[in-house]
């Protein structure tokens, strides 16, 4: 096990910003965290596992060590219809692995980036589908305990982009597997317009949603390998049935999503930024992308702080003519 001194994160975010690590280690093997938390704790160093990058925002040089899972590892359980991943395998490619393989249910979860390991931190979701919805058990090293033990789904307290693992209660948790229960038989889940409208076919195959599923997200979304970025970058905001007519009355054309709680309505973030006409504004190298609102942007040399400034512009410019607050999907640190 190495642990490199002085190490820059530029080629570990897909926002591409630089941010200098004062310590750096690479693990292939969840056996050596115990040893690494136990070095940092010697050492008076502070921590961050860090997966493929594709959800953060380096804003400041880190002082302590960061841990970049590197695990590899894949296991098929045909009998029970599920699939074991290491932390650090990709998402897509394990996505494209249960294709290939007529392991069914997160055909519409294709394309978005980042590693196993940071799927149920974030509880990410696509198009009508939500990890937790397909979530079996997830693997963890307690460094608080220095024990290796797994998660059912509902001990992990999924909720929209939220988990146990981002909560104060989950923090001494380090993600190091996965496990999915899929399905042997294939169901397409359309809910989501979009999806819908883009498959003509009633009964499309599960091939057929991937690579609409890719083209949408495509067509939508910078390749962060060409464009530095993090995808969507402020969470949908949920307010009160009350505070969303108020908002319908001023604003007509305002879409919403149901929630499953009548008191409660979700507002479409991107209708709120474009309505302010942030598509295409720019803070020098950050900015905002000319065709979604959403996603923030590093065309070339910006710098954490740029993107971490633009962002808040953006949220400021929404609390003073909307009266919502919002809150970033991406972790800042």
């Amino acid at each position: 096990m190495k642990i490199q001194q002085e190490v820059d994160l530029k080629p570990f975010n897909s926002f591409a910003v630089s941010a200098i690590a004062a310590e750096f280690a690479e693990v292939s093997d969840p056996a050596q965290l115990p040893e690494l938390f136990a070095y940092a704790e010697q050492q008076h160093l502070p921590t961050f596992v860090l997966g493929g990058g594709s959800n953060l925002l380096w804003v400041n040089d880190y002082p302590g060590l960061v841990i970049h899972l590197a695990t590899r590892g894949l296991k098929f359980d045909r009998e029970n219809m599920r699939v074991q991943a290491a932390a650090g395998e990709n998402w897509h490619d394990l996505v494209i692995n249960c294709l290939n393989n007529k392991f069914y249910g997160i055909e519409n979860l294709a394309l978005i980036p980042g590693s196993v390991g940071a799927a149920p931190v974030q509880n990410i979701g696509a198009y009508g589908v939500e990890l937790e919805q397909v979530v079996h058990r997830v693997s963890v090293f307690d460094r608080q305990a220095g024990t290796f033990r797994s998660l059912d789904r509902e001990a992990c307290e999924f909720a929209y982009r939220d988990s146990l693992f981002k909560q104060s209660t989950g923090s001494q948790l380090v993600i190091t597997g996965l496990e999915l229960q899929l399905s042997a038989q294939w169901e397409p889940q359309l809910q989501y317009q979009a999806l819908r409208d883009a498959l003509a076919d009633s009964l499309p195959s599960a091939e057929q949603v991937v690579q609409t599923v890719c083209q949408i997200r495509q067509s939508k979304l910078p390749d962060p390998g060409q464009l530095g970025n993090a995808g969507s970058f402020f969470k949908n905001p949920v307010v009160s049935t009350d505070k969303y007519k108020k908002l319908k009355e001023e604003f007509p054309e305002l879409p919403s999503y149901p929630t499953g709680d009548t008191d409660l309505v979700k507002l479409p973030a991107a209708w709120l930024l474009d309505h302010l006409g942030w598509k295409g504004r720019s803070r020098g190298a950050a900015a905002v992308h000319d065709l979604h609102a959403l996603v923030l942007v590093n065309t070339g040399d910006a710098t954490g702080e740029d993107i971490y400034l633009l962002a808040q512009e953006m949220s400021t410019s929404v609390l003073s003519r909307f009266g919502v607050a919002l809150q970033p999907e991406v972790t800042i640190l």
